[in-house]
């Protein structure tokens, strides 16, 4: 249950990513904070790419899924409407991040091989699912790979919405980069909460109307 209300509003999602982003400004300072420790996670990952060592790029990319999957337990407090700590963003999903940093390893792997093809196929679904995955193991407090299980059932119920997520999430990366990295503290927490959001009121959709008998993410 999220405290974002959307039930009367016939735009749903931009009223959901509306919400969200207030929510986040009034909790900036966690927000900021948070974020931070998402960006300081990047540091090995971006020194590892300049080396260009394959293995190397694969380790350090493992902090950066830990602490995106701590940002979105801190995403999910704020949009419950809970007070958020920074602290928060320890609480992370070891097997969620050890699962998509393999993930986007093996696609990077395959693109780089003569599998190219499948290796985009594999880093486009983990892309389009993750956002699901990590709002959704943070609201139902699910993890590992029944927060996977989770998010594909979520972006198969609604796959419009996943892929405005995608392009949001694209380019407010662009975003980042055009602004030095400083728009990079705070967005990472904002993402989140539009994500949990999204992620919130589909659970809140699918429990009141879904009968008992029909498979759904619990």
């Amino acid at each position: 249950m999220t405290v974002i209300d959307s039930r009367r509003q016939t735009a749903v999602l931009p009223w959901l990513l509306r919400e969200a982003a207030i929510a986040t400004w009034r909790e900036l300072p966690t927000a900021m904070g948070a974020s931070a420790i998402w960006l300081a996670s990047i540091v090995p990952l971006a020194l590892a790419a300049v080396i260009g060592w394959w293995w190397l790029i694969a380790i350090t990319s493992l902090p950066v899924a830990l602490a995106t999957t701590g940002v979105a337990q801190v995403a999910a407090s704020i949009v419950r409407g809970e007070r958020p700590r920074v602290r928060t963003v320890f609480r992370v999903d070891p097997v969620l991040a050890l699962s998509w940093s393999a993930a986007g390893t093996g696609a990077a792997l395959l693109i780089a091989s003569d599998l190219r093809i499948v290796g985009f196929i594999l880093g486009a679904v983990a892309l389009v699912v993750a956002p699901f995955a990590l709002g959704y193991g943070a609201m139902r407090r699910r993890r590992g790979l029944i927060a996977w299980r989770g998010g594909a059932i979520l972006v198969a119920y609604r796959p419009s919405w996943s892929l405005t997520l995608l392009s949001i999430m694209l380019l407010s990366g662009f975003a980042v980069v055009a602004t030095a990295g400083t728009l990079g503290l705070v967005f990472p927490v904002a993402f989140g909460a539009a994500a949990t959001a999204v992620v919130g009121h589909l659970l809140d959709t699918i429990d009141e109307s879904a009968p008992s008998s029909q498979e759904k993410p619990r």
